[in-house]
């Protein structure tokens, strides 16, 4: 989604709420909504920014697949290994019980001793240097492996993990690059809303237990529903042959899967050379502006910079030359908008950057982060029009001037697309991520997926 910058930035409001102790016979009692949870710098949130997990979990609970908390201040810990394993014992149908004997670091009555040692076999789950860490930090790069392969994605995710260009280019990925991109085009991962972007976490943090039971509830809908068209075109994943130049461009946007989505992010971190930002991450355009302004500019002079830091100005500037979207080859910039080709340029809601045949890499709220996505499953009724860079292809040099007199406009923002994810029977619908809201704090109604 666009990002019309905040001057100055509005800073994620961290509140802390105290709940006074209260003694209850025999266990402690699910009375801590107002209670604080630490986030991952140490600092406390308000427990109520979990609340959307509630929902999930008691729909696991009532199907017997999950006998854990169900209120948003328990909710709010960070998950361990061993709650995957419970939850992926009931959804995913794996072994339960104790193993009987010692095995690796599972004692012989640990409950969850046959599950893990299924999933370990199954490659679900690693264990890195032999051990399992049943009670260590689930991290967001396990979670999407898990799921991943137990719900019968294997297949993209192998064709994914040898990303390749028609001309056999190899490209340095990330860690957990395969599973990320399958696990957010599949609708597993969850964007947190502006206000709490406070919140969000890079796949290699640990993931809170809010999120894996809503995770494991939207894994229980894929498998009743089958596995989702958006997924299965990775499967079919093919692009041509990147042009030599934009090699470096493109490298450095795949280098950023496993960040989550942030509303005004274009760092890594919070410490944004534009402003500081809530955690880090990307919005739509800030990926753009990081891809395009964190290169060997000497190197790169055949590539134009897009105009400006928002998907307003890098739509509207005089820097590239405006192409129909089918056109568009690595590199190039595609733009979307809630009234697809009539939608004005200056109100382009979301932005990509092609990888050619109609693939594209982008930050998007709908899937969580960053991701690669196949037009036609993506947003197709959103597609607006592309831009290309190139010098020398018609594209014309400008300076690091404002290409209109006139500030960006506070345009609504569309919604982006959410990959549907089906329920089983009496299960509530998974909670799509809140709009994006524009400047002035109004919204987009969610446009058709």
């Amino acid at each position: 989604m666009t990002s019309h910058r905040r001057s100055p930035r509005r800073r994620a409001i961290v509140t802390t709420t105290l709940a006074a102790p209260l003694i209850a016979i025999g266990s402690l009692t699910a009375v801590a909504l107002a209670q604080p949870a630490p986030d991952a710098a140490g600092a406390t949130v308000d427990a109520s920014a979990f609340r959307f997990a509630e929902t999930p979990a008691r729909d696991l609970r009532r199907a017997r697949a999950w006998s854990g908390p169900t209120d948003a201040a328990s909710l709010a810990r960070d998950a361990t290994r061993r709650d995957l394993m419970v939850l992926m014992e009931r959804v995913v149908r794996m072994p339960r019980g104790r193993l009987g004997t010692s095995w690796r670091d599972i004692a012989p009555d640990d409950p969850q001793g046959r599950a893990v040692r299924h999933a370990v076999a199954r490659r679900f789950l690693t264990a890195p240097g032999g051990a399992v860490g049943l009670d260590q930090p689930l991290t967001g790069a396990d979670a999407n492996r898990a799921w991943t392969y137990a719900l019968g994605m294997k297949g993209a995710v192998a064709r994914m993990a040898r990303f390749r260009d028609g001309a056999g280019r190899r490209y340095s990925l990330p860690d957990g690059f395969a599973t990320s991109i399958v696990a957010r085009e599949a609708g597993l991962r969850r964007n947190y809303p502006s206000s709490d972007d406070v919140l969000e976490r890079h796949d290699s943090q640990p993931l809170r237990l809010a999120d894996l039971v809503l995770m494991a509830d939207r894994a229980r809908g894929i498998r009743r529903a089958g596995v989702p068209s958006s997924v299965r075109a990775l499967q079919r994943f093919r692009i041509p042959a990147v042009d030599p130049q934009f090699v470096p461009t493109i490298q450095r946007a795949l280098s950023q899967v496993g960040n989550p989505y942030v509303w005004g992010g274009e760092w890594t971190d919070t410490n944004s050379p534009l402003d500081p930002q809530a955690a880090g991450g990307f919005d739509c355009s800030g990926l753009v502006w990081f891809v395009w302004h964190t290169g060997d500019r000497a190197v790169e002079t055949s590539i134009n910079t897009p105009s400006g830091r928002t998907t307003y100005t890098m739509n509207v500037g005089n820097r590239g030359r405006r192409i129909a979207w089918q056109r568009a080859q690595a590199g190039d910039l595609v733009f979307f908008g809630d009234r697809g080709r009539k939608t004005p340029l200056a109100q382009a809601s979301h932005m990509s950057i092609s990888l050619g045949n109609k693939w594209i890499i982008h930050s998007s709220g709908g899937r969580g982060g960053v991701s690669i996505s196949w037009l036609p499953t993506y947003w197709p009724k959103g597609l607006m029009n592309a831009r290309t860079f190139l010098v020398g292809n018609g594209v014309p040099t400008a300076p690091d001037a404002p290409e209109s007199g006139a500030p960006a406009p506070a345009t609504p923002v569309a919604a982006e697309p959410v990959t549907p994810v089906p329920q089983p029977p009496g299960a509530s619908a998974p909670q799509a991520p809140a709009p994006v809201p524009a400047a002035g704090g109004s919204q987009a109604p969610q446009p058709p997926a």
